[in-house]
């Protein structure tokens, strides 16, 4: 089936850049023609859940048509559409669409049973307060264990063939380093990549990610004795070692040539801080924001603000009442923040930890997890600090989306010490983002090197489209309790 080729799941698995509507460069397995606007590999994914559901529900109305309600087909339409659906955002909320989490049989089979049983109390509930929508007789209760079949059975299988051949692409890897040995991690670990690495090429001196076949001149020669369909091109340092004589024969004889950072991008949601040069930010793809998008963009951060203060008003009271009454203290946390083009402004929040004593003024100290208090504690786990922000996002200081502001004592620290840091102030800082999604709170410089990668992805990707995605799995992280990374 087209829609769902295995063997080109390779270049779909970037659900991120598929959301924030951007083309990377996408290359079909022949490694001719652009691929135009491609699905990710979880719509995919969620398009056949879709279709498997619905082929279930056909089938035990067939097999069982004494339950099928009365009345006009589109009210049985209706009724299937409500079960695919429920089911669907189940899948979703149980990371059965992130594919960067386990996702072997048993991880499966759990994620599953936990995903349709929330289905079954969302249907129930359902069909409680709207009885009108329910399929007739047990129709539901028959359908969802055999989609849990269904789609464990499907999972397993797609999984099984994408790593191997005919469905899977042998890739070779020229060069080694982090984003080298991070590009081979993934394609190992992830069962949505339809990828085999069978080597790499590299000096006798470097830490290859993967058995050495040789070195970067034996190109040719190892190209035509294991025949890759894919080389990636991660080398560190390309000057006087990069073969390009080698590089462009194959690529007239359709070898897919990738360049490393690009595949490291796309397949993790991130920029490498380390492969981004001057060029790459002045003349490359992305960083580049529609007028049009930014107010809308704007104006939903104004408009879910002003609904979210005025829903949680009196929840905000008794959260002020509650951080009063367990410790002693204001009940709101100010601390000045760095925004946008370097603007600082006063960032409020629930206060969640004790007074930090006077002499604990370095950089982590005064995070320190033994000051938070108990009801800190609960707050932060289901960000419920962050709700007195939304005055902030109303004050123009934030938006919903985009980089965490960071405190103005740490701006200079960071800057000097990890390259491209202030590149994140050429947007409005948000009260969520790419980076809290991806990778939660930082603790240490590599966390905040880590996080600013998922900043600059998101900088260079930034539309209402992503928004939204952000904030859906923002709800889905504040719903589960459960911290990012």
């Amino acid at each position: 089936m087209q829609w769902f080729d295995l063997g080109r799941l390779q270049n779909l698995s970037r659900a991120p850049e598929n959301v924030s509507g951007t083309s990377l460069a996408r290359r079909a397995r022949g490694g001719g023609d652009a691929v135009a606007n491609p699905m990710s590999t979880a719509q995919r994914f969620a398009w056949l859940d879709g279709i498997s559901t619905v082929t279930v529900c056909a089938a035990a109305m067939a097999v069982l048509p004494a339950t099928v309600p009365a009345g006009a087909p589109i009210g049985t339409v209706v009724r299937v559409a409500v079960v695919t659906l429920v089911c669907i955002v189940a899948f979703y909320y149980n990371d059965l669409y992130n594919f960067e989490a386990p996702h072997d049989v048993g991880h499966l089979f759990r994620r599953l049973c936990r995903a349709l049983g929330l289905s079954a109390l969302v249907l129930a509930a359902a069909y409680l307060l709207f009885p009108q929508f329910i399929p007739g007789g047990n129709l539901t209760s028959y359908v969802l264990p055999i989609v849990l079949v269904f789609v464990l059975a499907s999972r397993v299988a797609i999984y099984t063939l994408a790593k191997r051949r005919p469905f899977s692409q042998r890739v070779l890897l020229l060069g080694s380093g982090r984003v080298a040995g991070e590009i081979v991690r993934h394609i190992r670990s992830r069962p949505d990549l339809a990828l085999q690495v069978i080597g790499a090429l590299g000096p006798v001196t470097d830490v290859l990610p993967a058995k050495r076949l040789g070195d970067y001149a034996d190109l040719g020669e190892i190209v035509g004795r294991h025949r890759p369909d894919r080389i990636i091109v991660a080398m560190p340092d390309r000057r006087g070692s990069l073969p390009v004589a080698s590089l462009l024969a194959c690529r007239f004889r359709r070898v897919t040539i990738e360049e490393g950072a690009q595949v490291y991008e796309r397949i993790t949601g991130q920029l490498a801080v380390e492969s981004l040069n001057p060029s790459t930010l002045i003349f490359g793809d992305g960083f580049r924001v529609r007028r049009w998008n930014l107010v809308v963009m704007r104006a939903l951060s104004l408009a879910a603000a002003l609904a979210a203060l005025i829903v949680t008003a009196p929840l905000i009271g008794l959260i002020a009442l509650a951080i009063r009454l367990e410790s002693p203290g204001p009940a709101f946390f100010v601390q000045e923040r760095v925004g946008l083009r370097g603007r600082r402004f006063r960032l409020v929040k629930f206060r969640t930890m004790r007074v930090a004593a006077p002499s604990d003024d370095s950089i982590w100290g005064r995070d320190n997890a033994s000051r938070v208090t108990r009801i800190g504690a609960v707050l932060r786990r289901y960000r419920l600090d962050e709700l007195p922000q939304c005055w902030n996002v109303l004050r123009g200081d934030m938006n919903l989306v985009g980089p965490r502001p960071e405190m103005a004592s740490n701006v200079a620290t960071f800057a000097a010490a990890i390259p491209y840091y202030e590149f994140r102030h050429e947007v409005r800082p948000g009260l969520t983002g790419w980076a809290q999604v991806k990778a939660g709170y930082s603790m240490s410089m590599e966390e905040v090197t880590r996080k600013l990668c998922y900043d600059l992805y998101y900088i260079k990707h930034m539309s209402p489209a992503f928004d939204l995605r952000i904030m859906v799995d923002t709800v889905k992280f504040v719903l589960s309790g459960e911290r990012p990374g």
